[in-house]
């Protein structure tokens, strides 16, 4: 998929149309093979029953490839692009339609006059039948028709007949109707595709918004608990978490201003994104405050991040208006605990305390304890362990 936004909003709505179109297929399909068994019964007397039944075989064949298409879709509509799925169902359309325009060819100057009215009828019905199945497609629908109603009008004034002419133009009018009737289909399903879309979108905006830190575009307090309370309750595997308090952050805000103190915040907020795995989680708790927390990962793995990330903002020196340049430090508390022995609670606790403990301890320093050590409240034991309970 591009990453253009734009442009994947094209492929999702193609998709939409796509589920929409290949959700009728088997009803489609069935109505298709029952209409082809109809003209067969219709004709058997009057027409070659070996070139009715290699018809009627050719449309059954058919149909059960493109039942077996639409269910692969089903099953997962991602394994191709939207372009790719769209090249298939059109390239399918025309074949189907080239045989019930050879129908027409072959079936329409069969029989008395009862037996042309029906055929024609029964051609009509398909081409109204494709209608409602392909009504989010219209170019889908018009690669169906054409070649079957440019059959019926060719076999029809070509036989002169005052009735075939008077239903050639009863065709015409009537492919005309039907195709304007399939385009504002078409149509009002795209405005509708469209308003879900930026439904949808809104949607995933207000939730980043309410769930991530708009300064640093981090996970913020209270998606950090939702998520915390998540990996802590994996039975299954180990998880750590990492606290992390920024050392000298005030004097950046007192000889930068906040905007270099901001400005601090975000970049350190890239470092600890760089050193966080897909399925780990960066939050910032509050003010100068930040975490990590690692699910599925060790004390020993944790520690290691921990040094790696605690490194490389050791090493980061902001460079600030009027020639001023700020370091950032930091001290951080690990917290580790074995498969099914973690609790959110005591991950937040003890991470917590270690984190004040080797800031007390000189500051740039890593403390790291097992989740179950007992220690005493945290200074997050109020806005933190409450909203666990």
């Amino acid at each position: 998929m591009s990453e253009n936004p734009s442009e994947n909003a094209a492929q999702r709505a193609d998709l939409e149309r796509l589920r929409l179109v290949y959700g009728n297929f088997t009803f489609m399909l069935s109505a298709a093979v029952v209409g082809a068994a109809m003209l067969v019964a219709l004709l058997y007397e009057v027409a070659s029953r070996t070139m009715l039944f290699a018809w009627l075989a050719l449309i059954v064949s058919l149909s059960v490839l493109r039942h077996l298409e639409s269910r692969t879709f089903e099953r997962n509509p991602l394994a191709r692009s939207a372009r790719e799925w769209r090249r298939r169902l059109d390239a399918a359309t025309l074949v189907s339609g080239i045989v019930w325009g050879i129908g027409a060819l072959l079936f329409l100057p069969l029989g008395d006059v009862a037996h042309r009215m029906l055929t024609v009828l029964v051609f009509a019905g398909v081409i109204a039948g494709a209608m409602t199945s392909y009504g989010a497609l219209w170019r889908c629908y018009m690669i169906f028709m054409t070649p079957l109603a440019l059959s019926m009008e060719w076999r029809l004034l070509t036989d002169p007949l005052a009735l075939h002419y008077a239903l050639a133009f009863v065709n015409v009018v009537y492919v005309a109707m039907v195709a304007h009737s399939a385009y504002k289909t078409d149509q009002t399903i795209g405005k509708v595709l469209d308003i879900t879309a930026e439904n949808a979108q809104l949607t995933r905006a207000l939730q980043y918004q309410a769930t991530h830190d708009p300064l640093v575009d981090l996970v913020n307090h209270r998606e950090f608990n939702v998520r915390l309370r998540e990996v802590a309750g994996r039975k299954h595997e180990p998880c750590a978490l990492v606290f992390i308090d920024l050392d000298r952050f005030k004097e950046i805000n007192d000889r930068g201003g906040h905007a270099a103190g901001d400005e601090a915040l975000r970049r350190v907020s890239e470092i600890l994104k760089m050193h966080a795995r897909a399925s780990d989680t960066a939050a910032r708790i509050g003010g100068d405050e930040f975490a990590l927390l690692l699910p599925g990962c060790p004390g020993e793995r944790a520690e290691r991040v921990a040094r790696e990330a605690l490194a490389a903002i050791e090493e980061f020196v902001l460079h600030w208006e009027g020639g001023h340049y700020f370091r950032v430090g930091a001290s951080m508390g690990v917290a580790w605990a074995e498969p099914g022995a973690a609790d959110a609670a005591a991950l937040l606790r003890v991470a917590d305390a270690a984190c004040y403990a080797a800031k007390n301890a000189g500051r740039g320093r890593i403390e790291v304890r097992p989740a179950t050590a007992r220690h005493e409240p945290s200074r997050f034991a109020l806005e933190v362990l409450d909203p666990l309970n």
